[in-house]
């Protein structure tokens, strides 16, 4: 059926890669922690399909957001399982001497979390800001209700191998008044193993027995009737 066919199996192919991509992210929404972020509906690639090459693809993007982390680094591990790429927060406490390499970073129990699990970013700046100050160390700040007791906010790490009763990490001391408290905010830990969340091949597999065959039909009966 020369061109009809061609331009047919085209479309269908297209049809067929967005509705596994729109499958993926429904299923990114249902396997993680309060739903997807927003960077992750943004990592899926579709590329399209033409008459000439008769290929479309559904993909993990290379890129990433302006200064953040590639898409294909930070979350390629959810789809195959195994140990995850480094993150930037991770070469960035490196390069400064602030964490060994052969670890990685997991939120502490005193990091404000949002409701996908991930550290809220507002003290996550704080933080980095914090350690990377040329004039590192306590900063104070006036606790609301307009009254003069203040706190103080300071941010310290402690390396494997120091003198501490602490674990390797990164940690916030609040001091108020006469008290002080030490919470911990990143822990340095050995890479896991991750299992594997997405199952793109199975959920390509599915898809593509699904939709394909009738939306080649489809698109080859309109190709006909509508042939010059």
């Amino acid at each position: 059926l020369g061109k009809q066919a061609d331009f047919a199996a085209s479309r269908a192919l297209n049809t067929t890669a967005f509705k596994i991509n729109a499958e993926v992210k429904t299923e990114m929404q249902a396997a993680f922690q309060g739903g997807a972020t927003p960077y992750t509906l943004r990592a899926m690639k579709v590329e399209k399909s033409t008459k000439q090459t008769l290929t479309s693809s559904v993909k993990l993007r290379a890129d990433g957001p302006s200064g953040g982390t590639p898409y294909e680094q930070a979350l390629g591990h959810l789809f195959t399982g195994g140990g995850r790429e480094w993150k930037k927060m991770e070469g960035y406490l490196r390069k400064r001497g602030l964490m060994p390499s052969g670890l990685m970073a997991v939120p502490g129990n005193g990091a404000t979390m949002d409701k996908r699990g991930n550290m809220s970013r507002a003290e996550l700046r704080e933080m980095l800001g914090s350690l990377s100050s040329s004039k590192p160390g306590m900063r104070t700040y006036r606790r609301s209700g307009g009254g003069k007791q203040t706190k103080a906010i300071g941010y310290f790490a402690v390396l494997p191998g120091a003198r501490s009763h602490l674990k390797p990490g990164i940690y916030k001391r609040i001091e108020t008044g006469k008290s002080s408290a030490v919470e911990p905010m990143v822990m340095y830990v050995r890479p896991g193993t991750y299992r594997r969340y997405i199952d793109l091949p199975a959920i390509g597999t599915q898809t593509v027995q699904t939709t394909f065959a009738p939306e080649f039909y489809k698109e080859l009966r309109y190709a006909l009737e509508t042939a010059k």
